[in-house]
């Protein structure tokens, strides 16, 4: 039995290149989209060159930091001192494995979860005035109180999440059964239960980090330094658009662009030394 034909696809339902099978269609500057090719690239903030370079189908940066980390090693021979990277890559999963590397991290906070437990309790139809914000916590019993003033005891801790514990509380079932607030509180539940997410240690240090001055003037070089590479291929060699098609071919320019602007920069910083005053 033959299956029937689909229907072709509407230009803009289109997927897939016709031209380059292997690249994948990515969010643009524009906020259009289009067929491309991430490129990934690390700079030395002694001497801004390039000292790794590598082509990845991933439509963002959040699982390209480990791989970047052994590019670089493999190139250079050793691991980066301070490895400083944009907010796309500063996940709990990229801080643990950065500090299970034992390379120093420097980027933004993680994102907290709590935009998206805000829209869970909206799902559920809990009101705001009972958000957890709403719930006071006390450390030295571990508890929360609720805005009625009923005691939210610790139940279990939750480890599904990488970087987070969960701990749980919840209130018991004759505190809420007779509460006027039940409907509103925990709407079609016996009961009303909180969760606290905390970072797990590494996260938690990496976190205090980068609140302290030394980490944040580590931080403000990434964009000198990381943006003028990336502004250079991309202005002084046009490599807005590659010129081949293909994973290996694509490769090939990204790694003879580094390469060029490498030169460049080593013949820029040799003329400098050369500027140098000699002593009499």
């Amino acid at each position: 039995m033959q299956a029937a034909p689909q229907a072709r696809a509407e230009k803009s339902e289109q997927r897939v290149s016709e031209t380059d099978p292997e690249a994948r269609n990515m969010k643009q500057s524009d906020g259009g989209y289009a067929p491309s090719h991430n490129v990934q690239i690390a700079t030395d903030t002694a001497h801004g060159i390039i000292v790794g370079a590598s082509l990845t189908q991933a439509a963002n940066d959040q699982h390209e930091l480990v791989a970047g980390l052994g590019e670089v090693e493999r190139q250079t021979g050793q691991k980066p001192q301070h490895w400083v990277v944009d907010e796309g890559y500063t996940t709990r999963e990229n801080i643990l494995a950065a500090a299970e590397k034992g390379v120093d991290l420097i980027g933004s906070s993680p994102e907290p979860d709590a935009e998206a437990a805000t829209r869970r309790l909206q799902q559920r139809g809990v009101d705001a005035a009972f958000y957890p914000d709403r719930f006071n916590y006390d450390s030295g019993s571990d508890s929360s109180t609720c805005p009625q003033g009923k005691r939210l005891a610790y139940g279990t801790t939750k480890q599904d999440r990488v970087g987070v514990e969960r701990k749980v509380y919840q209130a018991r079932a004759s505190d809420c059964r007779d509460c006027p607030f039940r409907p509103q509180c925990c709407p079609g539940g016996k009961r009303r239960s909180l969760v606290r997410s905390l970072p797990v240690p590494v996260v938690a240090a990496y976190t205090a980090k980068m609140q302290t001055e030394a980490a944040q003037s580590l931080y403000r070089l990434r964009a000198p330094v990381a943006e003028f590479s990336n502004l250079w291929l991309k202005a002084k060699l046009g490599l807005r658009q590659f010129a081949v098609r293909g994973l290996r071919k694509v490769r090939c320019e990204v790694l003879w662009a580094c390469l060029t602007y490498n030169i460049q920069q080593w013949y820029r910083l040799r003329w400098k030394v050369g500027l140098q005053p000699t002593g009499s």
